[in-house]
């Protein structure tokens, strides 16, 4: 019965995120800027990190940023203070950037992800029969329309790139800690397994759930319409 339901949800992702194929370049480059963002937040303590260090420790700037400044520059001086303020400005203007960026891409792409899906639904809506909708009702394909297309755009972009973009730093977190010490390493993914077990869980709780929300909605919409028609 699991695998029955897990070859159906997967079977269901497949085809949303085939749906969104005609949008996969801006998936992609979605994709890439939320990996970028990550070093970017990575270099966020950078810079108070040298003024720590080696504005007021007593370490010597790094060699990077004393190859940017005048030959002689004391480590302790206002200049090098500025070219650290101004690393973390840059930093921080980046990032916003990023975000932006993100942010305005995502907008377009996912809107016109569910335009696209929303217009074929409605256009199946119009192949089905009239005793399915006097079955069914006409105010239940209307919600599906409006309300369950918006799903395609949760799952591809706001799933699916995430969940990449995670996978690949949950990747990267585990090749350093091997490096640094593969005991520890083992023991920070031995509660993996349990995270799983229970996601799984409470997953197929919050499925049978959702779907009687969703039903429950649909039938209250029925009601408003006929309230409101009459």
């Amino acid at each position: 019965m699991t695998s029955t339901r897990q070859h159906s949800d997967f079977a269901l992702y497949r085809r949303l995120l085939w749906e969104a194929r005609p949008f996969w370049r801006h998936s992609g480059w979605l994709f890439v800027l939320s990996l970028l963002a990550a070093p970017l937040t990575l270099l966020q303590p950078l810079p108070l990190k040298i003024v720590v260090d080696s504005v007021l420790g007593a370490r010597e700037l790094p060699a990077w940023l004393a190859w940017l400044l005048p030959a002689g520059t004391p480590r302790h001086g206002l200049l090098a203070l500025a070219a650290v303020a101004g690393l973390l400005i840059a930093i921080a203007v980046s990032k916003q950037l990023f975000e932006l960026a993100f942010a305005v891409l995502h907008s377009y792409t996912g809107e016109k992800l569910v335009l696209a899906f929303r217009a074929k639904l409605f256009r199946h809506a119009q192949r089905l029969s009239l005793s399915y909708h006097d079955t069914a009702g006409t105010t239940n394909s209307t919600y599906r329309i409006q309300y369950d297309a918006p799903a395609v755009k949760w799952i591809a972009l706001d799933a699916f790139i995430p969940l990449l973009a995670s996978t690949l730093t949950l990747a990267a977190m585990i090749v350093v800690m091997a490096r640094i010490d593969g005991s520890l390493a083992l023991v920070a993914l031995t509660v993996a397994p349990v995270l799983y077990a229970v996601s799984q869980f409470y997953s197929r709780r919050l499925k049978a759930r959702w779907h009687e929300a969703k039903d429950l909605e649909s039938s209250s919409f029925a009601v408003v319409q006929e309230a409101l028609s009459s």
